[in-house]
């Protein structure tokens, strides 16, 4: 079995949109805070969605991935540029996966977790999509305090978007 060519490219998709955002931002917004996210900057919704990436793709070797032991790097959370060259090379490594088998076992471990559980590749990309749309939806939100319209599509999972065109179908 083949993996389904839709969840790498709706991973890759959203890391794109990602890099768009963070090349339409000012430095000063990326890596601000605000007193209703104290700790977490723009910059830093992206560092931390990176490192899950990061470890799902270290882990796959061994299958085993450990996400107690993401890297934290905090250059990434303060320099964009950093931040867009990470987000290419994870698109890059993620475009090499189509010839990984999707429902190969691997052991996961949780954030806080010394419990290792069963899962797949497909499920942990399935986590990684999942993940990522949530922390986009949390930097749309810090964006539009900025008054930055990230558009209306940032922060939204592709099932949605694909739901709202159905709609619209529909509809007329």
């Amino acid at each position: 079995m083949q993996m389904p060519t839709d969840i790498l490219r709706d991973c890759v998709a959203l890391l794109r949109q990602g890099s768009r955002i963070i090349t339409d931002i000012p430095d000063d917004v990326f890596a601000a805070t605000t007193p209703i996210s104290p700790r977490g900057s723009i910059g830093a919704h992206f560092r931390h969605t990176l490192d899950f990436y990061d470890r799902f793709l270290f882990g796959l070797n061994e299958s085993r991935i450990d996400y107690n032991r993401r890297d934290r790097n905090t250059s990434l959370e303060r320099i964009r540029s950093l931040t867009l060259q990470k987000i290419d090379h994870t698109i890059e490594q993620l475009e090499r996966l189509r010839l990984t088998k999707p429902d190969h076992h691997l052991l996961v471990s949780m954030e806080n977790s010394s419990w290792w559980s069963r899962s797949s590749v497909l499920r942990e990309l399935d986590f990684l999509l999942s993940h990522t749309v949530h922390h986009y939806s949390l930097i749309a939100m810090l964006l539009r305090l900025y008054e930055i319209n990230p558009g209306e599509e940032f922060g939204v999972a592709p099932s949605t978007l694909e739901y709202r065109k159905q709609e619209l179908v529909c509809a007329q």
